[in-house]
């Protein structure tokens, strides 16, 4: 997957959501990447508190001690449909209904099945990376797909963002909240995986995921988006993977 140019600033790496496809000279890439970080990863649970020596400050919000990935694998998810996250979709449409609310903006919306199938009788902006706005405009014509390359936060409107767990393939994480935050919105429902309930609070990273760059806790994800956005609710998913989902409104 491409990184893309930057849009007002506004310049990341994405990675999409639970690999499901993986060119063949790509495996041992691969392969090599997931033993890293599993001997990384079980190397700091062995220094326990001592992790704090090593890495003693605390990087959006996450506890001292935790050591990010330097670097995160890119997946192309455009034949997923509702494996993964569909609790937080379904949470995100009772929002929609309860603030009376016709517009909605998925900011790295993948595949996009979630987004069609929920939302498909309402006005949705799907924006991901060139390459799979191409691949969507020609699986849901009509629809309104934007590429990250040429999103401009100070154009985009909507009564709802949904941002699903996509804040972990993200190396720079504020680049994210400052482009959500830019957008014109009532409401943002934003998750990402809850670290303690996976990975039990003797984490201290990296993730074993190859495509995250770090996870939050219940607490610490609630105190980073504090900084832009005012919280009302944050929940705990449990389907097929586990999410905290905290419901934002601005």
């Amino acid at each position: 997957m491409l990184a893309p140019q930057c849009p007002e600033g506004f310049c990341f790496i994405l990675s999409l959501s639970d690999p499901i496809y993986m060119p063949e000279t790509n495996h041992l890439n691969h392969r090599l990447l997931v033993l890293q970080r599993i001997l990384l990863h079980n190397f700091y649970r062995l220094l326990g508190s001592f992790n704090t020596r090593l890495q003693p400050l605390q990087h959006f919000s996450i506890k001292a001690g935790y050591h990010d990935a330097d670097r995160a694998e890119s997946f192309d998810d455009r034949q997923n449909m509702d494996e993964w996250q569909l609790s937080v979709y379904e949470t995100a449409l009772s929002v929609l209904k309860e603030i009376n609310g016709k517009t909605i903006i998925d900011v790295g919306c993948g595949s996009a099945y979630k987004l069609m199938h929920l939302f498909g009788s309402d006005e949705t902006t799907g924006v991901e990376l060139k390459e799979t706005c191409d691949w969507l405009d020609k699986k849901y014509p009509g629809k309104k797909w934007m590429p990250f390359e040429v999103a401009k936060k100070s154009q985009l409107k909507a009564d709802l963002i949904i941002c699903s767990d996509v804040i972990e393939h993200v190396k720079n994480p504020d680049e994210l909240m400052d482009f959500l935050k830019g957008i014109s919105c009532s409401c943002l429902v934003m998750s990402t995986p809850e670290r303690d309930l996976v990975r039990g609070n003797r984490d201290f990273g990296p993730p074993e995921n190859p495509s995250h760059y770090r996870e939050w806790n219940e607490t610490e994800f609630y105190h980073y988006v504090s900084k832009w956005f005012h919280v009302k609710t944050q929940i705990i998913t449990k389907d097929k993977s586990v999410s905290q989902v905290v419901i934002c409104f601005t």
